[in-house]
């Protein structure tokens, strides 16, 4: 029954994208040619390459039209295909940029334009409008998602294709223009992640100033209660050479979860282009704090003895006790520069440094049993993490006979070192779900950060892009020597808990052939390398804080990619392979025991097959499983916290009848997970709907977009499913409304 409610459900909302259709009309027949869905060509490149067609033989409009009103939408982003949402170019670290047709890797550039249209706040707004992402944020303290069923967070994410420099717990995207996904392990492009993300990648392109003056004003309300105030300035000099942007942005409210956030951050972002030099410059500062933070639900032991699923609970259930904050100031910059050394040779270097403060106290929720009892544990965190980070290298261009070589020879370091003490303030509180006191108790403890870890990663990496003299063939060969050393201490005598150094090497091969301008067919080896997951970070743990010897990732990847001119799409399937940390139940000691395999298979389509018409998302089949544990126990059982199916799908519709207007809607579905290696309590699968709209209009002469969306259309009562047991609710029906203002 619930199965046929959720599928009705599904169908209701896969009939929204159809909605908007009877509300198009058009102010004349001579119009219905555009009307026309165009699903592309054998070779679009060849179209555009093709001989212009004289003036006295172009087909000519009849007199009797009327004159289309003024346009009120923006134009598309350059770089960008049809519709402006996706990205024609891309960033692959020590490849550079390059077009995303032509690159040996599943990988999806959203652009500003996709994030202004959706009112995303986050990364995660972001990241989820790809299939083979799924949300693992469960509050405003959480920023996380799984790509291709691998874990990733906040803290892996690069900046301008550098890790360890963007905001570690901030997830805000105010200063990014681009947010680059790519999917699969990629040691070889920009070194291991310091934080052991492994099934992508998730790269910030920071704001720069445009060619025209940009004066934006944007004020925003929703997700319960939240009001945001945001300036954006551009300006570049006459000449063009040199340009400025500024981000300023004021947050505070309380959210759908009853949680109060407040955020005041600020981006700069400054770059000057002379004859054979490039130089850039970012720099931000970020104080957020959110205070009695919604929490996770832990299916603790008892509870997992007699439960195979959740029961509902009421929407909007709190499970973060009232007085728990978590206080974060982050500053972080960077210097990027390039110099051509020749017409064919440029070195360039990329340096930045962050430095983080946080002090958290927390509650951890943990179910015991189906009557609902509940008992909770109290915790105090604070931190200060500081890190450095730094690429230099040299590309450039030659011949073999017929063979154009494209090689780089890069060098890069990571060095962070965290000062953390994590203390028990309680536990054992009791409640019930069905009645939560909290009984949050006074925090006994003042700020106290001993060195906690240091990390230290460096890298050489060397790549030879071979390409053929028709351009159809391309080889890319790589690979890098990785250096990973990792100090974790005692936090009370400071002596040295456990050490780490040693150096590993990781092969990349990959090619593409390309049977036209507009196809290409592509296949790749890839290495990761792990040692954020090489760590025990369970406080319950016998272990905790052990760490152990990096893991090696390999991923084998095929697909294809067609450009059909106003739309495009890409299919990719792969195979992974990682070894894990698995949890002995009797003995609470973590240990590397067995392996994962992630298998499956792809779709991506974005662009405006239709003028007016765009859409956006696609689907992904996933298999992973655990292999090889010990005594056979999990092997066969799925990983903990990834669906077989996840799927989403957005349509954005212009309304011809009312200039300026869009109505937008979109669907999200994930099939069933566990949170478990034994598979013994199963997450029911889950589908949200949301709907929108925007107008573009000129009041005084000022542009202005008014934009509206409701989220969870249905407000669907819903679980989504965490590693570790854990489990969180998902957001009931919220809105979100906002007024930008160009002057």
């Amino acid at each position: 029954m619930k199965e046929r409610i959720l599928y009705s459900r599904i169908a209701l909302a896969l009939a929204s994208l159809a909605i908007v259709s009877p509300f198009v009309a058009q102010p004349a027949m001579a119009a219905a040619q555009d009307e026309i869905y165009d699903f592309g060509s054998s070779d679009i490149y060849a179209e555009k390459s093709a001989e212009p067609v004289e003036p006295a033989e172009a087909e000519q409009a009849p007199a009797s039209v009327e004159p289309v009103a003024e346009s009120t939408e923006e134009p598309a982003p350059e770089k960008a295909y049809p519709g402006g949402q996706v990205a024609t170019e891309v960033q692959l670290g020590v490849l550079g940029d390059h077009p995303t047709l032509d690159v040996p890797f599943n990988i999806t550039g959203y652009t500003d334009k996709m994030m202004e249209d959706n009112q995303v706040s986050t990364v995660d707004d972001v990241i989820v409008h790809d299939p083979s992402v799924s949300d693992q944020t469960l509050s405003g303290v959480s920023s996380a998602w799984n790509i291709r069923g691998f874990k990733a967070q906040q803290q892996d994410v690069q900046l301008n294709g550098l890790y360890g420099i963007a905001p570690r717990f901030y997830g805000g995207v105010e200063g990014v223009d681009r947010v680059d996904v790519l999917k699969g392990p990629s040691a070889i492009l920009a070194g291991i992640a310091p934080n052991g993300s492994l099934g992508g990648t998730i790269n910030y392109i920071t704001k720069r100033a445009g060619s025209e003056p940009l004066n934006r004003v944007k004020i925003s309300y929703g997700n319960g209660g939240v009001f945001t105030q945001q300036v954006d300035f551009g300006r570049r000099t006459d000449d063009g050479k040199a340009g400025l942007r500024v981000n300023v942005l004021n947050r505070n409210g309380d959210t759908s979860f009853d949680e109060h956030m407040r955020t005041d951050s600020i981006t700069v972002g400054a770059d000057y282009k002379g004859d054979r030099y490039r130089l850039g410059f970012d720099y931000g500062y970020v104080y957020n704090k959110v205070s009695d933070q919604q929490y996770q639900v832990t299916i603790g032991s008892g509870a997992l003895k007699t439960m195979s699923s959740m029961f509902k609970v009421p929407r909007g259930t709190k499970f973060g006790a009232d007085g728990g904050y978590r206080s974060i100031h982050e500053q972080y910059g960077m210097l990027h520069g390039e110099y051509d050394l020749s017409k064919d040779w440029t070195g360039y270097f990329s340096y930045g440094l962050r430095n983080t403060k946080m002090e958290y106290f927390y509650n951890n929720f943990s179910l015991s049993g189906l009557s609902g009892a509940a008992t909770m544990k109290y915790s105090y965190n604070n931190q200060i993490n500081k890190a450095d980070s730094a690429e230099a290298g040299v590309r450039g261009k030659f011949f073999t006979g017929d063979l154009k070589h494209e090689l780089t020879v890069a060098a890069n370091r990571i060095h962070y070192t965290r000062y953390m003490n994590n203390r028990k303030v309680a536990e054992g509180l009791k409640t019930n779900i069905w009645n939560i006191v909290f009984q949050t108790p006074e925090n006994p403890y003042s700020w106290s950060a001993p060195k906690n870890d240091e990390n230290t990663f460096t890298g050489v990496a060397l790549t030879d892009s071979i390409t053929t003299p028709n351009d159809k063939w391309q080889f890319v060969l790589g690979g890098r020597e990785q250096r990973v050393k990792v100090d974790t201490y005692n936090t009370t005598t400071g002596a040295v808990k456990t050490h780490y150094d040693e150096s590993v090497f990781t092969p990349a091969f990959a090619l593409v052939y390309k049977p036209q301008k507009n196809v290409s067919l592509y296949a790749n080896y890839m290495q990761g390398l792990d040692a954020g997951d090489s760590l025990v970070t369970d406080t319950d743990a016998a272990n905790y804080g052990e760490a152990f010897a990096p893991f090696k990732t390999k991923q084998y990847e095929v697909g294809v990619k067609y450009d059909f001119g106003k739309w495009a799409s890409t299919l990719s399937a792969f195979d992974i392979k990682s070894p894990t940390l698995l949890e002995n139940s009797a003995t609470k000691i973590y240990s590397p025991n067995g392996e994962v395999r992630h298998r499956g298979l792809e779709w991506n389509v974005f662009g405006e097959p239709r003028k007016g018409t765009r859409l956006m998302g696609g689907l992904m089949f996933l298999d992973a499983t655990y292999r090889n544990t010990e005594g056979g126990l999990y092997d066969g059982n799925r990983v903990a916290a990834t669906s077989r199916w996840n799927a989403v799908m957005g349509l954005e519709q212009d309304i011809a009848s009312v200039p300026g207007l869009t109505l937008t809607t979109n669907l999200t579905y994930n099939s069933s997970s566990y949170i478990n290696e034994a598979n013994s309590f199963r997450v029911s699968p889950w589908a949200t709907w949301d709907l929108g709209a925007r107008y573009k209009f000129k009041s005084g002469g000022v542009p202005l977009t008014l934009r509206g969306d409701v989220y969870n259309v249905t407000n669907r009562n819903y679980w989504r499913a965490l590693q570790n047991n854990g489990i969180f609710l998902g957001k009931s029906r919220t809105f979100m409304l906002s007024l930008t203002a160009d002057f």
